[in-house]
């Protein structure tokens, strides 16, 4: 008798603690038939060892993700021609050119000036006081100003492009219709700046996408498609992911207020907080895809060729294979490898972004409000239905004095 075809995001997606088929798949059916909010039917990894090689090997590719009659995770079609849309060595080749950009040591340069934007937010929440919303008021417009610097975007364009993004990610069905009217229409918004940035393409370079003109000028590979896809993916991973992994973090500590207390009192665990915080929380209700280029076997199942096959990250950072207790939040696990900003030739471009952000932001809230605690119990907080996992909002209380 074959096994049940499961539909994914589970039935009990969408809150804090990962739903228990997870685990029971990882244990008994490591490589699961599951049925995507498409409607196409993939195969599901869950075990840390399967999705790290399912990430790193070339017979799973991204490239066939966006061919005719591939399989797809969402509502939203991917992108052709993009960071996420492509192998090496294509993907090689574009990566090449924003590499630069998004070194280590390049964006560690960022962080002072995240660092002051972070405290700048914490006094907009004092000023707000109790009840103060820090999704709305931290963990939203901290990554999308940091963005909007690196890509160029005008920052006053920030609510039209927000709504276009959320829309983008929706995982509800009701809105298929606005999801692919999101999409075209934040496409369209960053072609006319692109087209604007061609068009004064003899000025000094200011921000990326300045530089990644000035290359197409100077007679790299890079097509005007190209930069309209780097400019869309780098906007929505930009500032999406790192919102939604801002309001996680502090929702987690405070869920158990021992683990704000114990930053409070010291600060050189934030670093390692925040790795256990990325392993701990979840990115998303359900994984990255690859469509398999050839047979490959796994677990004795048989994968064929043009099969898609999703690579549950989070699932992977709870595989007790890889962690001790790995339900249990550790704010100082030492050897943390988790894959939250997945493996491969895709590992995240802007992991580094993502940390100063989530470290500094913390930091900053830590230091402003030592005894900050949530208004409502952590379980009754309400999720986004959307691709990248996140809460709708995040009301705390001060614990300012009088």
């Amino acid at each position: 008798m074959s096994e049940p075809v499961l539909e994914i995001p589970f039935a009990d997606a969408f809150q804090f603690d990962p739903s228990p088929t997870f685990a029971e798949l990882r244990e008994n059916r490591p490589v699961a038939r599951v049925r995507t909010l498409a409607g196409a039917e993939v195969w599901l990894v869950t075990r840390y060892d399967d999705v790290r090689m399912v990430l790193a090997d070339p017979r799973f590719s991204r490239a066939a993700v966006v061919k005719q009659g591939a399989p797809r995770v969402a509502l939203a079609k991917p992108m052709p021609n993009s960071l996420t849309t492509t192998d090496p060595p294509e993907h090689t080749r574009l990566r090449k050119l924003v590499s630069s950009t998004f070194a280590h040591r390049r964006i560690e340069r960022t962080r002072p000036w995240v660092a002051e934007l972070s405290a700048k937010l914490a006094d907009d929440v004092a000023a707000a006081g109790d009840g103060a919303d820090l999704r709305e008021l931290v963990a939203l417009p901290l990554p999308i100003q940091v963005i909007c610097q690196l890509l160029g975007v005008p920052y006053a364009d920030r609510a039209q492009f927000r709504e276009w993004t959320e829309l983008g990610y929706s995982m509800r069905m009701a809105e298929k219709d606005l999801v692919e009217q999101a999409m075209a229409d934040l496409t369209a918004y960053i072609e006319e700046l692109v087209e604007r940035k061609l068009a004064n393409s003899d000025q000094p370079a200011e921000d990326l996408l300045d530089e990644l003109v000035r290359a197409r000028e100077e007679g790299d590979r890079l097509s005007q498609e190209e930069l309209i896809s780097f400019g869309v993916n780098l906007l929505v991973a930009g500032h999406e992911t790192s919102a939604n992994q801002i309001s996680s973090v502090v929702a987690t500590l405070l869920r158990w207020p021992e683990n704000w207390a114990r930053l409070v009192a010291d600060h050189s665990l934030v670093d390692s907080a925040i790795e256990e915080l990325l392993r701990f929380n979840r990115f998303s209700e359900v994984g990255q895809l690859r469509v398999a280029l050839e047979d490959v076997e796994l677990h004795g199942v048989q994968i064929k060729a043009g099969e898609g096959v999703m690579a549950a990250l989070n699932s992977a950072n709870r595989d007790p294979r890889q962690y001790d207790d790995p339900d249990e939040l550790r704010l100082d696990r030492k050897d943390n490898k988790h894959l939250s900003f997945g493996f491969g030739p895709h590992f995240c471009l802007g992991a580094q972004l993502a940390r100063i952000e989530l470290q500094e932001s913390l930091l900053a809230l830590l230091r402003r409000f030592p005894n900050l605690t949530l208004t409502k119990p952590a379980e009754s907080l309400p999720w986004r239905q959307v691709l990248v996992s996140g809460l709708a909002e995040l009301p705390v209380n001060l614990g300012l004095p009088a």
